[in-house]
């Protein structure tokens, strides 16, 4: 009987002590403010700061869609905004026009249009609360040479005629993915505003053995004549790059143009470090069904594993 009501007496210890460490470690965290709240028609829209850092959130989960660096707001918190930048490796030259679908705070566009100041940068954002956030607490200015347009992404390149070198993709958020973005049609409707050696990139979430994955990427293979992939490296993002270029693209070619693009730039990441990432899926043999604007369970397929046999 001693045993017992001493082993109890060294749980409560135990738990005693934990609790007291656990409490110091919160206690230690950065306090974090919210400065902005609301719910628009397309999302729970949150602004906060924690240590000089402001977040975007869209869900009341807290999950980042963006985040600014207030002391250096050039430079990209997360790995798959560092990774898009290799889209500039598939190029053959510096893009002349580039379109973004989906805004969130803005960090792509403004590292991009810093970089490469004569560039002509559309934004597509369905949200104009999105569209206020960014401007009012995250940095981002309209340039001379940038537009933005308040609606479905989708909406704008099936109504514009503008063809582009480079069109990313990134009007998800943690919670859902819009479907009519994921299928067939819409990106024969990207593919068709493309310039010649254009390149259209991706923010695809993994990891590739859920079944949404694998739909997308057969998805993305039904359409264009290749398809490449490059790693976030610490999430599970990925960058698909697609084009229909008749020159394909190498692990070597990238890389070098990656190196080069490094120099020249000096981004404040290493872009060699996602380029050495490089997978092309072209010809990778694919089970899943591809999607379309009749088929596109898009959140069943994201609960979903693939099956191993």
């Amino acid at each position: 009987m001693k045993r017992f009501w001493l082993g109890l007496l060294l749980i409560g210890i135990l738990v005693v002590t934990w609790e007291g460490a656990f409490g110091e470690l919160i206690a230690r965290l950065p306090p974090e403010n919210v400065l902005y709240e609301t719910d628009s028609l397309y999302h729970h829209i949150r602004v906060s700061e924690v240590a000089g850092k402001r977040y975007l959130s869209f869900n009341r989960a807290r999950g980042h869609q963006s985040a600014v660096n207030l002391k250096d707001p050039y430079d990209l918190e997360f790995a798959y905004t560092q990774a898009s930048f290799t889209a500039l490796g598939f190029l053959e030259k510096g893009p002349e026009k580039v379109l973004y679908l989906g805004l969130g705070g803005g960090s792509m566009p403004r590292v991009l249009a810093k970089h490469l100041p004569e560039a002509k940068i559309d934004i597509a954002e369905i949200d104009p609360e999105v569209v206020m956030a960014a401007k009012k607490y995250f940095l981002f200015k309209v340039t001379p040479n940038m537009r933005v347009f308040e609606q479905d992404g989708r909406q704008y390149l099936r109504r514009s005629q503008e063809q582009y070198d480079l069109i990313f993709l990134d009007a998800y958020n943690d919670l859902a993915i819009p479907f009519h973005l994921t299928t067939k049609e819409f990106f024969e409707l990207v593919k068709q505003r493309l310039k010649p050696g254009g390149i259209v990139a991706a923010n695809v979430w993994g990891p590739p053995v859920d079944e949404f994955y694998l739909s997308e990427l057969k998805t993305y293979q039904a359409v264009f004549t290749h398809v490449y992939r490059i790693d976030s490296i610490t999430t599970n993002n990925y960058i698909f790059a697609a084009d229909m270029n008749e020159r394909v693209m190498t692990a070597e070619e990238l890389l070098r143009r990656a190196q080069a693009l490094q120099d020249h730039f000096s981004f404040s990441f290493s872009l060699p470090k996602y380029a050495r990432t490089f997978e092309d899926l072209t010809k990778e043999e694919v089970t899943a069904d591809v999607l379309s604007d009749d088929f596109a369970p898009v959140e069943v397929l994201r609960s979903r594993k693939a099956s191993s046999n």
